[in-house]
């Protein structure tokens, strides 16, 4: 016979026992709307909850730790009760068991004067504390001790966990949702990594790992649990950037742009210097980048003045030389002039034409140089955001690079990535002297090919790194 008792992690969070609608549409507003969503709904810290003491104990503890004690748990019997006058009222009871006293003291609790009563036994739970020589528990849970018939067992140490919650919702509700469940949908989960992968990793099964979060009996178990979680979470991530760098390379096509020795000879005549070692080498890279048709995409990583602009100038070259459009972007109209004027004059008298792009241009010079990025005439652009307009096309783009990557939108840099009429998408380099932790972290999971420049051309002024407060 089927169980009807039986739980899917699939099942709306209203068919738990206890939840009905308007709980359920506070647990939407946390995003939590199925089984599911409740046991991923991990603790954001752990309170230590002491296992239940003694009056005697408790003050033996504060006086070692000199101030308070937290989460304690008393047992005792309710010697007197007393309220203050004044808004609110202020409550006032002496808890006694066989090694002494404390006081238990509410404020804004009215309704604890009819609640408890002398010589009723309870449970009282809080932060205790030594204020004005009397051992006191400020604002204390309680619950009834029972009779030596029924009587509630002690609390054991543990730690207990504390959710993300809301006005509506607090953690305590959580917690008791999820232990209602949650042995029953730990059966329910598949772990994705082989048996083998965990154990040459030291890593506990998910489910393991999702009870220890929930329900740890050891403070190591929790950094066990969050270790396994993490790395699920850098897992899938990796692998996705790796299914859209295959994407990439196996089924989109770039113009492949091979460099010969007179090509190379043509562009390094331009330059008024030797490019320095880490340059040859970095033009190496974007060259054997561009002489394929699988589409590059390439980091250059170096500090103000270590030469990425040559670089840069390098691959353009090649991109023209094919009879192939580049442009440049920068992200503010200063750094797009000063590209504009330090390329201008490397390529004085070059047969190739050099255009400037930016806000600020006026519309009839704009309309012009329109044309020209259309038909192929402009050979090789600079400038700012204003290239990602939409009323800007190329005829033949062929290599984009991107100055301070960091400072465009995903969708800007994409703009200027779509397939031509041959089905075919622009190179792409991107240039950084402050890689932020994005970048780094696009580099570390396989999504950008790194080239670092790592030392200045000669008579470069030493660049300064200072942490001003």
């Amino acid at each position: 016979m089927e169980d009807t008792n039986a739980i899917r992690l699939s099942d709306p969070i209203d068919s738990i026992p206890g939840i009905g609608p308007r709980t359920a549409k506070a647990y939407a507003h946390l995003g939590i709307t199925t089984v599911h969503d409740l046991i991923w709904h991990l603790p954001s810290r752990y309170e230590h909850e002491q296992a239940e003491m003694t009056i005697a104990e408790a003050e033996h503890a504060i006086s070692i730790l000199e101030g308070s004690v937290e989460n304690i748990s008393i047992r005792g019997e309710i010697a007197a009760i007393r309220s203050s006058p004044g808004r609110g009222g202020r409550i006032e009871a002496t808890l006694e068991d066989s090694t002494g006293s404390i006081q238990l003291v509410w404020f804004n609790a009215p309704w604890i004067r009819n609640s408890i009563r002398p010589g009723v036994e309870i449970c009282a739970e809080g932060r205790a504390k030594r204020w004005k020589g009397y051992l006191q528990l400020s604002n204390p849970t309680w619950r009834l001790a029972g009779d030596e018939h029924s009587a509630i067992p002690g609390r054991e140490e543990k730690h207990r966990p504390v959710y993300p919650a809301s006005e509506e919702l607090s953690s305590k509700k959580i917690h008791t949702a999820i232990e209602h469940i949650l042995d029953s949908a730990l059966l329910l989960i598949n772990d994705p990594l082989p048996e083998k992968l965990r154990i040459a990793r030291a890593l506990p099964p998910l489910a393991e790992a999702i009870r220890m979060m929930h329900r740890p009996t050891h403070p190591d178990e929790v950094p066990a649990a969050r270790r396994r979680l993490a790395y699920d979470e850098l897992l899938l991530l990796q692998l996705g950037v790796m299914m859209k760098r295959r994407h990439l390379r196996s089924t989109l096509l770039a113009p492949a742009l091979p460099l010969t020795s007179d090509i190379d000879t043509r562009i390094r005549a331009r330059f008024p210097f030797t490019l320095t070692s880490d340059q040859d080498n970095a033009c190496s890279d974007i060259a054997s980048d561009l002489g394929s048709e699988i589409p590059m995409n390439r980091l250059l990583q170096g500090d103000v003045g270590s030469g990425k602009t040559a670089v840069a100038l390098y691959a353009m070259l090649l991109a023209a030389a094919h009879g192939h459009q580049a442009v440049l972007l920068a992200p503010t109209e200063l750094l797009a002039e000063q590209h504009h004027a330090s390329i201008q004059k490397m390529l004085d008298g070059a047969d190739v034409t050099i255009d400037l792009l930016t806000g600020t241009l006026p519309s009839s010079e704009r309309a012009s140089l329109r044309k020209r990025i259309a038909s192929g005439e402009s050979n090789i652009l600079i400038g700012t955001h204003a290239v990602l307009s939409d009323d800007i096309a190329f005829h033949n783009l062929g290599l984009v690079i991107i100055d301070e990557q960091h400072r465009f939108g995903v969708e800007q840099r994409s703009r200027l990535r779509k397939p031509d009429s041959s089905g075919r998408i622009p190179h792409v380099l991107v240039m950084t002297a402050t890689p932020i932790p994005r970048t780094l972290s696009l580099t570390v999971f396989g999504d950008l090919d790194v080239t670092v420049i790592r030392h200045r051309p000669p008579g470069r002024q030493p660049v300064i790194s200072r942490v001003v407060a």
